[in-house]
């Protein structure tokens, strides 16, 4: 059973209860199995809630949206987001590295506004960095009233997000 380092409770060493060779050399097997197994090498998946792999393509007025973001909100945890590619592929990543969205419904969110232009050029100002004009409905900017849902499972095909006005 694998156990999180966050969950593991350090009791303390009873030197009177625990000295001489035999005890010595069970806790080394015992501290050499655990590192093997991931039990002291790094907390690499404790909090994480499960994904599932998540890619596709978004198109507005039927053709490939260039660039902008893909955001999935699940009702519980982190979400995922995705940049949109010059082909409008995505891939989402929640944890990191293409691992997917959490599993279960998902609000979907996409974003493609001028400031996300790879050719865009930032006009020197003071203060807040401008997030720039909208360059799709605004209605898709918002999990909430964007309508699209998505149910992530362990496994899923390609996803097409058409957008319309």
């Amino acid at each position: 059973m694998y156990m999180c380092p966050s969950d593991l409770r350090v009791a303390r060493w009873n030197r009177a209860a625990h000295t001489g060779p035999f005890s010595r050399m069970t806790g080394f097997l015992l501290l050499g199995a655990m590192l093997a197994a991931g039990g002291l090498g790094g907390c690499g998946g404790c909090d994480q809630l499960p994904t599932g792999p998540v890619e596709g393509k978004v198109f507005y007025k039927g053709e490939p949206l260039k660039f902008g973001s893909v955001l999935f909100q699940p009702e519980a945890g982190p979400p995922g987001r995705g940049q949109i590619q010059p082909d409008g592929s995505f891939v989402i990543s929640t944890y990191g590295n293409g691992d997917g969205a959490i599993l279960g419904p998902n609000k979907v969110r996409i974003t493609c506004s001028e400031t996300q232009d790879p050719n865009y050029q930032q006009v020197p100002t003071e203060g807040e960095m401008a997030v720039g004009k909208s360059l799709i409905p605004k209605k898709y900017t918002r999990a909430e009233t964007s309508k699209i849902e998505v149910i992530v499972k362990e496994k899923n095909d390609p996803l097409t997000f058409e957008l319309t006005d």
